[in-house]
């Protein structure tokens, strides 16, 4: 779907009877309205006389009021905010709890005098206006053009290029979620692959390598993963040429298993269930390099999707087996349950062989043990590199994306030492995050900053400032802004 519109519209005197509409008018200190705010004399009156009455100065509800047809407008209701609560309180700033009240796939219609809050207003109606409702028979009822309008004052200033950056932000999102969303009988690794060639359309370079390219590299452990499947194992690379040429690129590597059965370490049924969102990262890497072509992030930058499905099956990888990694070690495969970090390895090492990136990312659904840990609030990020990591972490508290940072240290690495191999790709299950994270740690450059992120519950069926429900789409936002302030 297509994101929420945002207009900009001056006007000196706004009546409410300008458009049937939903309504948010804001108010200052001390409950008092703006003399600016460009309403017609007869409802600025209205709105003095309710705001000057006790039972409004007694209302606590999040800080503002819901009225019910005021007078004979016609208008479903109007939000009223205290403007001081917005700049104090970090929440109601993002406008999470105010856009909940409005179900984002409604038109809007914002009065405004104020300029402080406005970008994050504008980006979270925007990004919680999502609705994915393409696989349903009968269609949400929302209009195809749904808007917001915020009626602003003559003198009222507001960034135009910021307004254009949200647009490209949300393209980005919704094409995230639109991915995650979709079960795996229709987005198989075929249906991937095409979705991702749509990006040419928007300036980014996409090579396809096949499962004749993979064994040729020598990515054994991708292969590995997806050979019980009969859907092809597949790596896909996005290039964007955004900065100066011989600067080396900025890497985002994804998992990309677009359904994970545990392969012959199957699964509980109750486990597998929502399986299909295990290529959530991916999809965040896909989300990213959409945003920035569209809003022409002035950085060099490569996504490395590697698509596989993890299905039993009588060519399926086994527990015991022993494979070669594209790096050279030799891993013992322990828990084929285990296998994105099998994938990743071999994606990791590629990146720096083939485009010897400066900085890394890596986004993945990669294990439960990060939601016993974090909840579905918070997603654990692994990094070798203070700077860089610390760097991210100030983005991600400013893009309202919650994040935390687990340590890195040799002793859950050497768990991971095998009597008959390298390594294995398992290790019990205390500290499984932090085992999984100093797997794919064997497979970055000392020398190259690196961030890990494990996102496996945050990633859908879960409420944030920007979603309601389903795929969140978490990366991207943090990704764009970190691109956006560190170019």
């Amino acid at each position: 779907m297509k994101p929420h519109k945002i207009l900009v519209k001056r006007k000196k005197n706004f009546d409410l009877n300008y458009q049937k509409n939903k309504f948010v008018l804001f108010i200052g200190e001390g409950n008092k309205l703006d003399d600016e705010v460009p309403l017609h004399s007869h409802m600025a009156a209205f709105i003095k006389k309710f705001i000057s009455k006790k039972a409004f100065k007694n209302k606590a509800l999040n800080n503002s009021v819901m009225l019910d047809n005021p007078i004979t407008l016609d208008p479903d209701y109007i939000l009223i905010i205290r403007t001081k609560s917005l700049i104090e309180d970090k929440e109601l700033y993002d406008f999470g709890k105010i856009i909940r009240k409005f179900r984002g796939e409604d038109n809007i219609s914002i009065i405004w005098s104020i300029d402080k809050p406005f970008t994050s207003t504008a980006r979270t109606i925007q990004l919680r206006s999502y609705v994915f409702d393409s696989l349903k028979s009968k269609k949400n009822s929302r209009k195809k053009s749904a808007e917001t309008i915020f009626f602003v004052n003559e003198k009222f200033k507001y960034s135009k290029s910021d307004l254009l950056k949200n647009d490209a932000l949300a393209e980005g999102v919704f094409l995230c979620r639109d991915l995650v969303n979709y079960p795996a009988n229709i987005l198989n690794t075929n249906q991937f692959e095409k979705e991702l060639k749509k990006l040419n359309k928007v300036g980014i370079k996409v090579t396809i390598l096949n499962e004749k390219d993979i064994k040729a590299i020598g990515m054994n452990l991708l292969f590995a993963v997806g050979k019980g499947s009969e859907n092809p194992s597949k790596v896909v690379v996005l290039e964007w040429h955004g900065g100066k040429k011989g600067v080396g690129p900025t890497a985002l590597v994804g998992k990309g298993v677009v359904f994970d059965s545990g392969g012959l370490s199957l699964k509980s049924s109750s486990g597998m269930v929502d399986m299909a969102m295990d290529m959530a990262g991916a999809a965040v890497v896909a989300g990213v390099l959409k945003s920035a072509a569209l809003a022409d992030v002035k950085q060099n930058l490569v996504g490395i999707i590697g698509l596989v499905e993890n299905m039993p099956g009588p060519n399926a990888l086994r527990p015991g087996d022993i494979i070669k990694s594209l790096k050279g070690d030799l891993i013992q495969v322990n828990n084929t349950d285990a296998e994105g970090r099998l994938l990743l390895g071999d994606l990791l090492w590629y990146s720096q062989l083939k485009f010897k990136p400066k900085k890394i990312f890596d986004f993945a659904t990669l294990t439960g043990a990060i939601i016993i840990a974090l909840g579905k609030e918070y997603a654990g990020v692994f990094s070798n590199n203070d700077k860089f990591c610390n760097e991210f972490l100030s983005v991600c508290d400013k893009a309202n994306e919650k994040v935390w940072r687990l340590p890195m240290d040799k002793k859950f690495s050497d768990a991971l030492s095998s009597n008959v191999a390298d390594m294995t790709n398992v290790a019990g299950s205390q500290g499984s995050s932090i085992i999984a994270a100093m797997f794919l740690n064997n497979f970055v450059k000392k020398e190259i900053p690196w961030i890990h992120l494990d996102i496996a519950g945050v990633s859908k069926n879960t409420e944030t400032v920007f979603s309601k429900s389903g795929a969140t789409a978490w990366g991207v936002v943090s990704l764009f802004e970190y691109f956006q302030e560190f170019s």
